[in-house]
């Protein structure tokens, strides 16, 4: 495995002791590129990265990753590149030899100084950003440059080495790269043993090659030595990334020989084959920047996202103008959506695109294909252009639709210069038009598919609906063959948050002169309603060098008065909440009358500082406004909340979640899906997460009246709960709704039916992690099991209704709900899942649904005990079967209530419970 550093890094996930140092290892994955799925870094057991591309800042940044990793670094013992020599201070003396395949020279363990080099500065410098172990690679490099005569001496050497630094690091973790000649002598020191290319290899060239029998053979042999001194052994094979079904078979017999195997590329790459295969769930969606600059308003966000994030996909936006990768996609991405119009570089996408589809990715086009739909493009796709005949104001008359044609509208189908016919697919549609001829505007091809505009969506006004059921299209286009995350419920209940935008704290309430519309919401809402809330403040506004410095102390008092609030978080809305946060935005608006902030003294009116904004306004509030037990989680975007991709990183930088943005406000009166946004969008590598549902101001008409108009949000509330649950409940005003008596009602109105559903209430920040855990959840199947690995927050998954957990032989599930069809999965908080899905609800005993987290769980033979916590008087259901016996462990007072299976426990106020369960 010599690649081009003297030290490269191995990230190690484990989820074992690392005392247990033979414990072998289930999953292994080996990647030498950027492009590192964030779902690796859950999945895999022992991860290995290339450190001239991996940076231990990714894990700083991706502050959400609650890593079980133990950060082990690979480090090349006696060969460096000869363009590094003079980098690492190697004498001349120290080398013996060169390496003419990797242009490498071959260095002296036997020499002092370098032996001093390695054991006091590269191994400290390693661990001392982190890094948890070593795995020392060309430990036989010296076969090259010595006779065979000299071996002997030169490997005392390494046994030396090997031996010293588990001496100075004791519960270091050791893994050997081929030292087949000293493996005896070094057993009871190393972890795991790595050897590559038993059936797949590379030769001189770097062609992929099967290995010769006799090699195979020889190889094994020594394996097998290997493996009877108790030392875990890594296989690492190499194959072709499009031959994806000789990699499974190559990887299952390297396992079947019991082994740990990664099928991979030859510049360890790709996402390869171990002891399980990870699902790639990403989807692109193109997007053209030069008709659409501002992302957020682009159709394929808009209009697509959210159905692909319900089926389980983890959308990406990309700007269709950007450089393409070339690298192999299929182990990472699912699939393409195109929604692009036609482009100027069509030729070179028509080609990328092709590469695509012949990896296996799936691709569906809409309005369009990027490239002209011309024959010459079309033809290898199996599709037909043919020159349409007829007139332009002609109307065509539909032949045959399938059953899924009809959803919220029927097909508008418009003209268009070519006709598209499939030689190989399914139509959807098939029209035909005045000139006789027929045609299909959206049909489904082995490949993924397309719609022509009118076929799919159509625009009426401000409404864009759906054809067809964009689910249903879909599920069948992508096929997502495993169970979804899911981040509207937990334990069978909808999760509730609420949160406040800091606007209006400094005013006064109509009804009352005397009061502030902040001591209103804190008396009136936060003390009577003690669910969580994450409550915001705009610096520019309370503080003494802002808008209101005669107010300040007052506002400042009262801030702090709520920071206190054990239900309350804090939260940052900026310094001057900004408008408009990108220069293009602010340049092409209409409203620039209103400046692009607030008026702040002493900042720039048409300009923001994006630091002070996010970062200063943060340390305002931490330093001046909370209790020392309480720090700024959360900063909520203001404005147009359509931040810059740096904004974002600036968040990621300093570990706190960036929430808001989106557009649900689907009610009765617009009862259409596109009025449903999806999670949030990502900018360039960073994750803005959207409000789940929009704020009172647009229930309000921007706060021009009717004033008790928040409370529609119900019916959106409901609409995004039935027929298909897309959205938890999301309680989200400002401070200035306490200001009105009418205002003020509606919101109470909406706590009072928030709180009369089964709901579990949880901060913003809890559910911004569970947005970013849901992009970043592992998942992945070993035989008939279900792996799922995440950060233990995201604790739901939603599977068809006719599946069901087999508790028994599943770990870390606690028990379903079926909602609205599917079967809710509710997840212990260990992050590490086993999951076996059944056809048949044998189960006897489980959690029916809860209004509480999940803490602990214990499964131990016929025993279960539960542990619960909550923040308001828990509430849990059990369905049991069996007559197991049900004792309160912690809890206090409670009811209890039988009906058929279920068991209900209503406790008067505990918000922490154990429970255990004995079934005979």
């Amino acid at each position: 495995m010599r690649r081009k550093l003297i030290v490269c890094v191995v990230v190690l996930l484990i989820s074992f002791s690392s005392s247990l140092c033979k414990q072998i290892p289930a999953y292994v994955g080996i990647f030498y590129t950027r492009d590192i799925p964030e779902s690796a870094f859950y999945m895999y057991d022992w991860l290995i990265v290339n450190p001239d591309l991996f940076s231990m800042q990714f894990l700083k940044e991706k502050f959400y990753l609650k890593r079980r990793a133990k950060l082990i670094a690979y480090m090349s013992v006696e060969e460096i590149e000869k363009n590094r020599v003079k980098q690492f201070g190697i004498e001349k003396d120290w080398v013996i030899g060169e390496n003419k395949i990797w242009h490498s020279v071959i260095l002296d363990l036997r020499k002092e100084g370098y032996r001093k080099l390695l054991l006091d500065k590269i191994i400290p410098s390693l661990i001392s950003k982190g890094y948890e172990g070593l795995m020392l690679d060309t430990l036989d490099s010296y076969q090259i440059a010595l006779p065979e005569e000299r071996w002997v001496e030169y490997e005392k050497k390494e046994i030396e080495l090997t031996k010293e630094i588990k001496k100075r690091y004791p519960d270091l973790i050791l893994i050997v790269n081929r030292p087949f000649r000293i493996i005896d002598q070094i057993r009871d020191y190393v972890s795991a043993f790595l050897v590559e290319s038993l059936f797949g290899g590379l030769d001189s060239k770097l062609n992929y090659t099967k290995m010769k029998p006799e090699d195979t053979d020889y190889l094994l042999n020594k394996l097998n030595h290997v493996r009877s001194l108790g030392v875990p052994v890594i296989v690492v094979d190499y194959v072709d990334p499009k031959k994806r079904e000789l990699a499974k078979k190559v990887a299952k017999r390297i396992k079947k020989l019991g082994f740990i195997p990664w099928v991979t590329d030859k510049y360890l790459t790709v996402v390869g084959i171990g002891g399980l295969e990870l699902i790639p769930r990403r989807i692109i969606l193109f997007y053209n920047s030069k008709k659409e600059p501002e992302p957020v308003v682009s159709e394929v966000h808009r209009l697509v996202q959210l159905y692909l994030e319900w089926l389980g996909f983890v959308p990406e936006l990309w700007d269709i103008n950007k450089p393409l990768p070339e690298r192999y996609l299929a182990d990472k991405y699912r699939g393409i959506v195109v929604w692009t119009g036609e482009i100027e570089e069509g030729d070179s996408f028509y080609e990328w695109i092709k590469k695509r589809i012949d990896e296996g990715i799936k691709v569906f086009f809409i309005n369009g294909f990027g490239f002209p739909a011309k024959k010459r493009y079309l033809s290898s796709l199996g599709i037909d252009a043919i020159i349409n005949r007829a007139d332009p104001f002609s109307k065509v008359r539909i032949l045959e639709k399938k059953d899924i044609v009809g959803f919220e509208i029927e097909p508008e189908i418009k003209y268009s210069d070519v006709l598209l016919v499939p030689e190989r697919g399914i139509p959807i549609i098939t029209a035909i038009n005045k000139a006789g001829q027929k045609f299909s505007p959206i049909a489904i091809m082995p490949w993924g598919g397309y719609a022509m505009e009118g076929s799919l969506i159509v625009n009426h006004g401000k409404n864009d609906l759906w054809v067809i059921n964009p689910i249903k299209l879909f599920r069948i286009i992508f096929k997502p063959e495993f169970p979804a995350p899911d981040i509207t419920t937990e334990n069978g209940n909808r999760i509730l948050t609420a949160h406040i935008d800091g606007d209006g704290f400094f005013g006064n309430a109509n009804f009352d002169l005397s009061r502030s519309v902040a001591e209103v919401i804190r008396d009136e809402i936060l003390k009577k309603y003690t669910i969580p809330h994450t409550v915001s403040v705009i610096e520019g506004e309370i503080a003494a060098w802002g808008l209101y410095p005669e107010k300040s102390r007052r506002l400042e008092k009262i801030a702090k008065s709520i920071f206190r609030l054990s239900n309350v978080e804090p939260a940052s809305h900026t310094f001057s909440h900004p408008f408009y946060w990108k220069d293009n935005n602010w340049k092409r608006s209409t409203h620039r009358k209103y400046g692009r902030h607030l008026p702040v003294p002493n900042y720039e009116p048409n300009s923001i500082d994006i630091k002070r904004e996010i970062i200063g306004s943060i340390e305002y509030i931490d330093k001046r406004l909370v209790p020392k037990e309480k720090r700024v989680k959360v900063l909520l975007w203001s404005g147009d909340c359509a931040p810059p991709r740096e904004a974002v990183k600036m968040t990621y930088d300093i570990g706190v979640y960036n929430v808001n943005g989106g557009d649900t406000t689907i009610t009765n009166s617009s009862p259409f899906l596109c009025y449903i946004s999806p999670m949030g969008i990502n900018r360039d590598g960073y994750f803005q997460v959207y409000a789940p549902i929009q704020k009172e101001d647009v229930y309000t008409n921007l706060w021009n009246g009717p004033f008790y108009g928040y409370i529609n949000v119900i019916s959106t509330f409901k609409l995004t709960d039935t027929p298909v649950r897309f959205k938890p409940i999301s309680i989200y005003y400002h401070f200035y709704s306490g200001q009105k008596t009418a205002s003020l009602k509606a919101l109470k109105d909406v706590y009072k039916w928030a709180l009369s559903q089964r709901i579990n209430p949880m901060f913003l920040s809890e559910y911004a992690q569970r947005v970013l855990e849901f992009r970043a959840t592992g998942i992945a199947k070993d035989g008939n099991m279900w792996i799922i690995r995440n950060g233990g927050s995201l604790k739901t998954l939603r599977a068809p209704s006719y599946l069901f957990p087999d508790l028994f032989k599943s770990k870390g599930v606690v028990g379903y709900k079926r909602i609205n069809g599917p079967n809710y999965i509710h997840l212990d908080n260990s992050g590490d899942y086993r999951i076996l899905l059944i056809e048949k609800d044998s189960n006897k005993f489980y959690l029916y649904d809860s209004n509480a987290q999940v803490r602990d769980f214990k499964a131990d033979g016929n025993s279960i005990i539960i542990k619960l916590k909550g923040y308001i008087p828990i509430d849990v259901r059990f369905i049991n079967k069996k007559g197991c016996r049900i004792k309160i462990i912690k809890g206090g007072k409670f009811e209890k209530s039988v009906s058929g299976d279920k068991v209900h426990y209503r406790f008067l106020k505990a918000r922490d419970v154990i429970i255990k369960v004995v079934c005979s």
